[in-house]
């Protein structure tokens, strides 16, 4: 390392955590790049003291690690295999009557956002993977009768699931011209009010987020207590803790 540290880091491939020592060894106001895992973002963090400020957003995706790095996200398979639900960050949830659930009926539930022709909506998972208790992701290896989408977004309470999808109402020759309805789909004896939640979060990420882009985003050392970190949804990995200050979100992480 040379002496004040390197004047730029470049990490090529995903990352599930942001190791000490990238912090360490880089120059105070240098850059540090890293596809972080939490929605397949690259992030360009400025180093300022031992708080790493987040300067550039991107959407994409490297190999990831492997090696004494590598982190396998805890998985459970549910219905002989057909489904799977993982946790990408933070202590894995309680499956415990998930699989009862998903032989039930299936709650439908619009969100009413209809959105015309091509539209990015990468903001709203990174949104509700930091802002919704529960989430985390459902994952098919085929067209599945139970879950409409081979990787959805998710979240669990109860021993019942809900998860987004999507749906053309509107098909037509010219892409500019259709529309897109957002839909919840839950299982389970709290289907109704964790889809009612899920919506209400993709229309505050309709109404505070989508034209916003993207928030705020300071990393912190792990062991940084709450009373030393701003006010935002806090999100913790292993060696860093991330708080994104969204739109329309009062301290405390509340709508």
């Amino acid at each position: 390392m040379p002496a004040g540290g390197f004047g730029g880091i470049m990490i090529t491939h995903n990352a599930s955590d942001i190791a000490p020592a990238w912090r360490e060894q880089l120059a105070e106001g240098a850059r540090l790049v890293v596809p972080l895992e939490m929605g397949g973002y690259t992030l360009a963090l400025v180093r300022r003291g031992d708080v790493l400020h987040c300067e550039h957003w991107t959407y994409c995706g490297f190999v990831r690690d492997r090696g004494a790095a590598a982190r396998t996200a805890p998985a459970v398979p549910l219905a002989d295999g057909e489904v799977t639900v993982r946790w990408e960050d933070g202590e894995p949830g309680c499956a415990s009557g998930i699989e009862a659930a998903l032989s039930g009926p299936r709650h439908e539930l619009t969100t009413g956002l209809v959105l015309r022709g091509t539209f990015n909506f990468e903001t709203l998972q990174i949104y509700a993977a930091t802002t919704l208790p529960g989430f985390c992701r459902l994952a098919t290896s085929k067209v599945s009768a139970l879950v409409a989408r081979q990787d959805a977004a998710a979240m669990l309470s109860d021993g019942s699931l809900a998860y987004l999808t999507h749906r053309k109402v509107k098909d037509t020759p010219d892409p500019a011209d259709r529309l897109t309805e957002f839909f919840i789909h839950g299982y389970g004896p709290a289907a109704d009010e964790l889809s009612e939640r899920f919506a209400d979060c993709v229309r505050t990420w309709d109404q505070q987020v989508r034209e916003s882009g993207y928030p705020p985003l300071t990393v912190h050392p792990a062991g940084t207590p709450d009373e030393r970190l701003p006010a935002g949804d806090v999100l913790d990995k292993p060696s860093a803790r991330l708080v994104f200050q969204w739109p329309g979100r009062a301290p405390g992480g509340t709508a």
